[in-house]
């Protein structure tokens, strides 16, 4: 069954670009989306940030530091008969 996703009408659509670093200094990009509004993709920035989140050892709070950054894309989609 197809699903409907915020690609499927002509305009804008969104993406989150998250980057991580990993432990041993390296990193890794991954893109989640297409969104059909910037603040959902946003969220997901915000989700990833918060679950890489530096923590203290010793309290397990947060240090105010993550392993993780990201920004959000846009794109304009149009689409044409063929």
């Amino acid at each position: 069954m197809a699903r409907n996703i915020g690609a499927d009408r002509d305009g804008d659509v969104y993406r989150a670009v998250i980057v991580i670093t990993d432990d041993g200094g390296g990193t890794w990009t991954r893109h989640e989306g297409p969104y059909d509004k910037p603040g959902a993709a946003r969220a997901r920035v915000t989700f990833w940030t918060r679950y890489y989140a530096v923590r203290d050892p010793d309290t397990f709070e947060q240090t105010g530091h993550s392993l993780a950054t990201g920004h959000i894309e846009k794109a304009t989609t149009t689409w044409e008969r063929i």
